[in-house]
């Protein structure tokens, strides 16, 4: 269908009616009195080198405002057979609704010989219909020229007269000229006459220029002319409004509320057809049942119901058909559609207007002369809650309610009312976003890889993939989809059909989900035959990661302002995986990307995050922005990597997976601390510093003690189990080159073993009351301190660690630690409790009797002292 469709353009756009020129308003005349001969310079041997295919050497332009007529005259020298090919033939486009065309000559001018090739009878007239892709019809025609022998070198000029202008424009005249261009110009001349005592207004753009004014007693003469301008050159993906070249604007409108009452007046409706309007707008509104508020269904009738077609020759380019009868027929072009909805909407009290806008340069008509060309396009504004909205009734397949309700930045807009006094502003809209979900599931490493895609497009990416959903058939979508993906793997298979939910009406949402089969997702390494890996490629980003390159940039580049893609590529692997998490962000003005990897339980995410921040880049930031973009794209491909060699002596060698090298130095450690241990607790012992009579059991925070010590050797073991200490994984960590984390590991063996027996040790000297346990407790919590800042601090300086744990949960136990430390130390310095709790020692005999001795004689000194 799309091919049919396609086919019939192609035909329409090759129909032409071949008829004679002296009907169609096409006439031979001389030059016309008023014009002022200009004599190109046929010479001329400037700007040859600039290896163009032609060299202008004239253009011409005189404006007859008073008798409404316009004369071109162009000169130009064809330097190569690419200059041939372009320049043998010509047209000039008239409107024979209001124009006639005076042809005045074509001459070829070679070496000393003077060719003329002015013959009516050879010139046909085509409707050509340059904008029939867009659906629009403009009713001009083409006179169509043929030169014949046409050589390299040859001097080709002609000169002729359009009578005639606009009469929608009721006798106010503006236009744009150029003073340079892309290609060489020797000279170029612009001439208007000007009724006396008329507004007439000049703004010149990328420089300034002098304007020779004569005045005469009927009009008033303006000549602005460049002589061997300079050439503009344009880098690559400049943006449409970016315009380099030295350029001028005449214009007789004094104001934009001239502009705005203007054509206005052409948006006018009797009060029989708006009654007529209004009803159809109550029935439209009525017969929804989904919305409340009625700008929704009457915004979507316009939209989806009245087709986008145009006729706009002569008055039609800015006069738009009656509302009703657009209605009725079902088609209208912009201006058309904007002017229904309007009356649509004030059915409803809706303060509704049209307003002019300029689909490409909106940005920059701020700075234009007030004049109908600074648009070419027209939507609707309407005002209500204290706010003004903005739609474009040619826009379809638009979702949301009328909050939500996606109208493009168009810059300026003209409101088309009497009242108008300026430009309006557009403010930046929610472009919205896409939310892509690509899940890999490894069923087997070294087989085949599903592949699941969940995409969800909301504001105007919904409109746009619904949009596309309703132009193609899904098999044809399918097709692209598939392409898409086999860029980063040739060997996909569709596993299941595409499916989709549209969710228009609740959040303007559209999701669409893909499954595919990977085969052959696995390979060998190409440097290590025995190794293989699978690559994951953030293909949705890949188009914005690699801006073209320019060298020596002058201007702007072009970026999609609108661009916001959440994007996360989750894995799921068959067995727990050893993974660097990461964090990358990338700040500048023009956008915002961030990476990030997580890991949890065989699942990886690799989330990425781009959106673009502006519309274009300056040339002088542009070296920088593809930097941030190079640096970025490091980001794009990822690679997980497999010896399944390896992997199988491991399973070969030991079925339990037990490493017995860490058995054994966790017992050797354990046991050496627990005969430190013994040591101390037989040869090390202190007196009593507590009275008979005020020995007391253990209570108080002494409690809180007792039942951490005990669940201590416990938080000392399960993680030592439950990470896998004790199996040979620290082996696959050796031969991935983490060696530091392989040491750390080790680090933590030793120091837990030791941990675990002075735990012990403590907590037998604890519920024994020894004597000698307070500065031992002290002891160990200053020995945990110690141990546990040193594991923080080398934790923190190997990537493999601190790259997957998170700032908070890497120093959360050695905060835990030191808190511990400030509470229990001075408590078991200071308290008298403990000093009344811990009285027992080692050696029991004449234990009781000497400690009490000296307690006496302490207690006598201090009677002395005091």
């Amino acid at each position: 269908m799309k091919r049919l469709k396609s086919i019939c353009t192609f035909i329409a756009c090759l129909w032409i009616c071949a008829i004679s020129a002296q009907n169609n308003q096409v006439f031979q005349s001389k030059t016309p009195e008023w014009v002022t001969p200009v004599e190109a310079e046929l010479s001329s041997e400037k700007k040859e080198l600039d290896n163009a295919p032609f060299l202008y050497l004239l253009i011409d332009s005189q404006y007859n405002l008073i008798e409404e007529k316009a004369f071109y005259h162009l000169a130009f020298k064809v330097l190569n057979s690419e200059g041939v090919q372009e320049m043998s033939d010509f047209t000039i486009e008239y409107d024979p609704d209001y124009q006639q065309l005076f042809l005045h000559k074509i001459n070829i001018y070679r070496n000393a010989e003077v060719i003329d090739q002015l013959d009516l009878n050879r010139i046909k007239t085509v409707q050509r219909e340059t904008n029939l892709e867009r659906y629009l019809y403009d009713g001009s025609l083409s006179a169509l020229f043929n030169l014949t022998d046409v050589r390299v070198g040859d001097i080709i000029e002609y000169s002729y007269t359009r009578n005639g202008f606009n009469p929608v424009h009721h006798g106010k005249f503006s236009t744009e000229e150029y003073l340079e261009y892309a290609l060489p110009v020797v000279n170029i001349y612009g001439r208007y006459l000007v009724p006396k005592n008329e507004n007439f207004e000049i703004k010149f753009f990328n420089g300034s220029s002098t304007p020779q004014i004569t005045e005469h007693p009927t009009h008033t003469e303006y000549v602005i002319e460049s002589t061997n301008p300079e050439t503009t050159v344009y880098d690559t993906n400049s943006p449409i409004w970016y315009d380099a070249s030295q350029s001028y604007q005449v214009s007789q409108f004094q104001s934009w509320n001239d502009v705005a009452k203007n054509y206005h007046q052409y948006y006018k409706i009797s009060a029989s057809d708006r009654e007529w309007l209004h009803k159809k707008a109550k029935e439209i509104v009525e017969t929804d049942t989904i919305f409340d508020d009625p700008v929704v269904p009457l915004t979507r009738f316009v939209q989806d119901k009245i087709r986008y077609l145009g006729f706009e020759n002569g008055l039609s380019s800015h006069k738009p058909s009656n509302p009703k009868d657009i209605f009725n027929r079902r088609y209208g072009d912009c201006k058309d559609k904007s002017f229904l909805l309007c009356e649509l909407l004030k059915a409803y009290q809706i303060d509704a207007h049209p307003i002019l806008v300029n689909s490409s340069s909106g940005n920059t008509i701020n700075e234009d002369l007030p004049s109908p060309n600074s648009f070419d396009h027209c939507i609707v504004q309407y005002h209500r809650f204290n706010k003004d909205y903005f739609i474009d009734p040619t826009i379809g397949n638009q979702g949301g309610d009328a909050e939500q309700i996606f109208t493009p930045d168009y810059g300026y807009g003209l409101i088309l009312d009497d009242d108008t006094k300026k430009l309006t502003k557009f403010e930046k809209p929610d472009y919205g976003k896409a939310n892509i979900t690509e899940t890999f599931i490894i069923d087997s490493i070294g087989g085949p890889t599903r592949l699941k895609v969940e995409t969800v497009y909301t504001g105007s990416k919904a409109d746009n993939t619904r949009a596309e959903f309703n132009a193609n058939g899904l098999s044809s979508i399918q097709k692209s989809y598939l392409d898409f993906y086999s860029l980063a793997y040739p060997d996909i298979e569709v596993a299941q059909d595409l499916y989709f939910n549209d969710e228009r009406n609740e959040k303007n949402a559209f999701t669409v989900n893909e499954e595919y089969v990977i085969p052959g997702h696995w390979k060998p390494m190409p440097e290590d035959s025995s190794q293989i890996y699978s690559q994951y490629y953030a293909l949705a980003i890949d188009n914005f990661m690699f801006p073209q390159k320019t060298a020596k940039r002058k201007s702007p580049y072009y970026i999609n302002e609108g661009t916001n893609i959440d994007y996360n590529i989750v894995i799921f692997t068959p067995e727990k995986w050893n993974v660097e998490t990461e964090y990358y962000k990338s700040d500048n003005p023009y956008f915002e990307y961030t990476y990030q990897t997580k890991y949890s339980n065989a699942r990886i995410d690799l989330i990425h995050k781009y959106k673009t921040l502006s519309d274009n880049v300056p040339a002088e930031d542009y070296s920088e922005f593809l930097k941030a973009h190079e640096k970025a794209a490091e980001n794009i491909s990822y690679y997980l990597t497999y010896n399944p060699g390896f992997a199988n002596s491991v399973a070969t060698t030991d079925n339990s997976n037990i490493s017995w090298f860490a058995v054994i130095l966790f017992l050797v450690v354990f046991t050496g601390a627990g005969f430190i241990c013994y040591l101390i607790y037989v040869n090390y012992d202190i007196p009593s510093k507590s009275h008979p009579n005020d020995h007391r059991p253990i209570g108080g925070w002494l409690i809180l003690i007792a039942i951490g010590l005990c669940i201590s050797p416990l938080l000392t073991l399960s993680p030592m189990i439950y990470n896998e200490y004790f199996t040979s994984n620290y082996l696959l960590l050796w031969s991935t080159g983490n060696k530091a984390l392989v040491g750390l590991v080790f680090f933590e063996i030793i120091f837990n073993a030791a941990s675990l027996a002075f735990n012990i040790f403590i907590l037998i000297i604890f519920f024994k009351r020894r004597t000698i346990a307070p500065k031992l407790i002290i002891a160990f919590y200053v020995f945990n301190f110690i141990g546990v800042s040193l594991d923080t601090f080398v934790a923190a300086i190997i990537p493999a660690v601190n790259s997957i744990t998170p700032e908070p949960d890497l120093y959360r136990e050695l905060f835990k630690s030191l808190i511990a430390c400030l509470i229990w130390i001075p408590y078991f310095a200071i308290s008298e409790r403990v000093k009344d709790t811990f009285v027992n020692r080692y050696k029991k005999q004449n234990i009781e009797t000497t400690d009490i001795e000296n307690m006496n004689l302490q207690e006598n000194q201090g009677s002395v002292n005091s």
